[in-house]
């Protein structure tokens, strides 16, 4: 891309008109199905299959925060004492234990990832101890790095040492910005001179340091963000995840944005163009649509493993409030609210209170979502393996009409998102969504005036 990305008004439109049935908001990142259209179904205390696999993953949530950001959808709990953490790391433990009761003791964890809320909102002794009780029932097979994520004003040398003592070799770090005033907007209460102070904790502790940062919060500007990144990777950080603002019904931000801060395509393809020139000029490799690493440092040792095989069967565990888990063909989501999640598992009762079973045109999405959602080359022979049928004779209008407008290259044999497309990945993805899942979208959307993008001549 040109230093400055300026797409021509012919371009835009073939764009828009190849998505102009798209939904603009999604809850999750689109790559992850179907957690970016929760359109779930009730089913209070359903029991989840055994695991039959011989390894698994595993995702652990822990929801307690200091304060709660504007620009947060996810299931958090904004201040708790020790005891209640003490209750919580408890019930997370039962949870595993009864999940697990009857799979033979040793089952081997492929990867596990810690994620909230913020892990390190709990006291050192208390993550520590959760940690060891997933490491004694589930050994690590080696072959995954391990992750647990982290904010600058919670992070602590007695955490890092709990971390190191459970080999965990990654911690992801939300940071967003730098610059006070636009913490202020999102109401994010660290400061820049935590982070940093943080960021250098945790590269001289050796572990994998992952840092994320967010663009077109508001009263951000282009030079701020630069500013950000050059701070971060002058202190050495190796790995970054640069988001753009996502917003829906849930993300308090939306409401407060002016018209101006709102992504249009051209807004949004100028400034992941932007973003992705910015992180190379400073060293750092795009490895995935929103992930960018320092290839010669440890960052590389560090790869998502898949949560389900060739025939898209799930083999994930998701334990804590609002957890999911993907077993089999079917997505099972645990109570998203904290002192019903923990009556049930303290009853001896299955925490889960919805389930998404999983359709072909689902694990078709997921298929999709996991090679070109995913930064990665789509093989038609492949799908045809995991589906039984040619890709083309499902998706073929679709996919003439995203190659057309030039968002996606086509060899014959793989497909793969162009380089015009990786700036609009998102909603390229959402295009693949089943009908049934945009219309979901599109429904939560109209009910949300102020999720929209700004120009109305080049979206819906």
């Amino acid at each position: 891309m040109p230093d400055t990305f300026t797409p021509d008004s012919g371009t835009v439109g073939r764009i828009a008109h190849a998505l102009a049935s798209v939904p603009r908001a999604a809850y999750s990142v689109p790559h992850v199905y179907p957690s970016a259209a929760p359109d779930y179904t009730s089913a209070p205390m359903a029991e989840r299959p055994r695991p039959k696999t011989d390894e698994m993953r595993l995702y652990v949530h822990v929801p307690y925060c200091r304060y709660h950001c504007t620009f947060c959808y996810f299931a958090v709990k904004v201040g708790a004492d020790a005891a209640a953490m003490a209750r919580y790391v408890r019930a997370l433990e039962r949870e595993l234990a009864r999940e697990l009761d009857g799979v033979p003791a040793g089952m081997p964890l492929s990867q596990l990832f810690v994620g909230g809320g913020t892990p390190t909102a709990l006291e050192p002794e208390y993550l520590d101890a959760m940690l060891g009780t997933i490491f004694a029932r589930m050994p690590s097979t080696g072959t995954g790095v391990h992750t647990v994520e982290t904010s600058p004003e919670t992070i602590s040398q007695a955490h890092i040492a709990a971390l190191r003592r459970h080999g965990i070799g990654r911690v992801s770090m939300g940071i967003q910005s730098l610059d006070g005033d636009v913490l202020g907007t999102v109401h994010r209460k660290q400061t820049g001179s935590q982070a940093l102070a943080a960021c250098e904790l945790l590269v001289d502790s050796g572990l994998i340091l992952n840092i994320d940062l967010i663009y077109g919060l508001p009263h951000q500007t282009e030079s701020s963000f630069r500013s950000d990144l050059e701070t971060i990777a002058a202190r050495g950080v190796p790995s970054l995840t640069l988001y753009s603002l996502r917003s829906n019904e849930r993300t308090p931000v939306a409401k407060s944005m002016r018209d101006e801060e709102r992504f249009d395509l051209v807004s949004l393809m100028r400034w992941r163009a932007f973003v992705k020139r910015c992180a190379e000029d400073l060293g750092y490799t795009q490895t995935r649509w929103h992930t960018f690493k320092r290839l010669d440092t440890v960052a590389r040792n560090h790869e998502r493993l898949p949560c389900f095989d060739d025939r898209m069967s799930g083999y994930q565990l998701g334990i804590g409030m609002s957890a999911r888990s993907h077993l089999g063909h079917t997505v099972y989501r645990n109570h998203d609210r904290l002192e019903e999640y923990l009556a049930r598992v303290e009853g001896g009762l299955s925490p889960v209170e919805q389930i998404f079973p999983l359709a072909e045109e689902d694990r078709m999405t997921q298929f999709i979502a996991r090679t070109i959602g995913d930064g990665k080359t789509l093989s038609r022979a492949e799908y045809a393996h995991a589906f039984g049928r040619a890709f083309d004779a499902d998706y073929g209008e679709l996919l003439a009409r995203l190659t057309t407008a030039g968002l996606l290259d086509d060899d014959g044999t793989t497909i793969a998102v162009s380089e015009l497309g990786g700036l609009l990945y998102d909603l390229v993805m959402l295009a693949f969504y089943p009908p049934r899942a945009r219309r979901w979208l599109a429904d939560r959307e109209s009910r949300a005036s102020f999720v929209r993008f700004a120009d109305p001549a080049v979206s819906t």
